[in-house]
């Protein structure tokens, strides 16, 4: 199964919401076409949330939550007109009269709605770049982040958890190690005639050597 981004969904039903709303007010159905066209209006901000970079599992609950978040993250970063996206809460509220009461919205208040919404809808897509083409390519590049990060997380656990001979890696190993390098390589620089005597010379200035690296070490 394709995964698929949840702002991409998001968009695709706004848009279907859009084309079922106008074609309930052609057929003079208003209550309906004002019911659909805020849900494009809150299915495109919740969008724009997703782009701005709310995670999904913040992504507000409840209307009033989304209503609440849009004006943040799209009006007072100045990206959307605070008119506009004022629409949003005025279309709920007529959208609960059309769903929970005994009135009904008249065709012109509906034709209003409509057309504000469509307005809202393109608006939106337009400044959060919520095209399809602009969607696709955020998600692969984060995809492709996403790997690179993995990638680079493996290749850390490995380094970190054994060694070229598969043994548990010691950072005690590894200094043990460096230092008998060092003893031999200061050997073999001095020669076999003073060795002995170098080794105890080596091995105390090696202890003082590793003993500031551990130092350092235990700072950092």
């Amino acid at each position: 199964m394709t995964w698929k981004p949840f702002a991409r969904v998001l968009v695709r039903k706004s848009q279907r919401a859009l084309k079922v709303a106008r074609l309930a007010l052609d057929a003079g159905d208003s209550d309906s076409a004002v019911n659909r066209s805020y849900y494009a209006m809150l299915n495109v901000a919740q969008a724009a949330l997703l782009s701005a970079g709310v995670a999904e599992d913040k992504l507000p609950r409840t209307d009033n939550g989304v209503s609440e978040a849009f004006r943040l993250h799209a009006v007072q970063s100045g990206l959307i007109n605070r008119q506009l996206a004022a629409e949003l809460s005025r279309t709920e509220s007529l959208r609960i009269k059309a769903d929970y009461t005994d009135l009904e919205i008249d065709p012109k208040t509906a034709t209003e709605v409509v057309e504000k919404a469509e307005l809202f809808v393109q608006t939106v897509k337009r400044v959060f770049s919520l095209d399809e083409s602009s969607l696709e390519t955020k998600y692969e590049n984060q995809e492709t982040r996403r790997q690179a990060r993995e990638n680079w997380l493996r290749m850390r656990q490995e380094s970190e958890t054994g060694n070229a001979s598969g043994r548990p890696y010691s950072l005690e190993e590894e200094r043990r190690q460096a230092r008998e390098n060092w003893l031999r390589l200061r050997q073999q620089t001095i020669g076999a005639g003073t060795a002995a005597n170098t080794e105890r010379g080596a091995g105390q200035d090696a202890k003082k050597d590793f003993g500031y690296a551990q130092d350092n070490d235990i700072d950092t």
